[in-house]
């Protein structure tokens, strides 16, 4: 497992860029950084500081605020709350939890998804350490939707909304076309993206941009449909 923090990339020749320097890549340029990925993938770093961020976060959401989307997830269910503290503890507790491992789970995946679609239909040499690498990156994207929205939701009082494009209905998505807009957050379609550029710099060049940006788009929204298909069924 490669350490995420060191000196500046002039301590060795052969150093890439360190870790304040990757993150910046990632907004700025992901494609360099993905070229700087395929030499030295460090990952673990990159990713704890991200869940712990959005576990700090998480907690420091108002009770309230909590309380009133236990009760909306299970009212969507036909439940009722028998224990509203309990069940707000449990919220906490899942919540805090799914924030820190649910990221690292999450990034195990994508980079599981992003081998197989990179390296099974395009014919890659490419490590799974190297995508996940790329996709502990794109969280940091992530991380910046999730900063925006918190302070929205505690303005609004509302922990089910959403920065996507659900914002333009009128009311709160019911149907499936409704939870397949609201699916569709800005942050999303920016991580995607430099997601993509990212997988185009791990490759060597050897896949241009525009055809991983696409690629990572397609599977983007492949997880739309069934984030959307889920909210539709289980209201969640």
């Amino acid at each position: 497992m490669n350490s995420d923090v060191g000196s500046a990339p002039a301590a060795s020749p052969g150093a890439g860029p360190n870790l304040v320097q990757r993150v910046i890549m990632a907004f700025t340029s992901p494609g360099k950084l993905g070229e700087a990925l395929r030499q030295t993938s460090p990952w673990f770093w990159t990713l704890a500081i991200v869940a712990i961020v959005s576990v700090i976060v998480f907690l420091l959401i108002p009770a309230d605020i909590f309380q009133a989307a236990v009760e909306a997830q299970a009212r969507a269910r036909g439940q009722d709350v028998q224990d509203p503290g309990a069940a707000l503890r449990i919220a906490r507790i899942g919540g805090a939890a799914g924030a820190l491992l649910g990221t690292f789970v999450a990034a195990f995946v994508i980079a599981g998804v992003l081998y197989l679609a990179f390296n099974v239909m395009f014919g890659q040499d490419t490590t799974y350490k190297q995508h996940l690498s790329a996709a502990a990156h794109m969280y940091w994207i992530n991380l910046v939707g999730f900063l925006v929205v918190v302070p929205i939701w505690i303005s609004r009082g509302d922990m089910t909304t959403q920065l996507g494009f659900g914002l333009l209905l009128q009311d709160a998505p019911e149907t499936f076309v409704g939870h397949f807009l609201n699916s569709i957050t800005i942050f999303g379609l920016w991580a995607a993206a430099a997601l993509g550029a990212m997988e185009s710099g791990v490759s060597g060049g050897r896949i241009p941009p525009g055809k991983a940006i696409a690629t990572v788009l397609v599977l983007y929204f492949i997880f739309v449909l069934f984030s959307a298909a889920r909210a539709t069924l289980f209201g969640i």
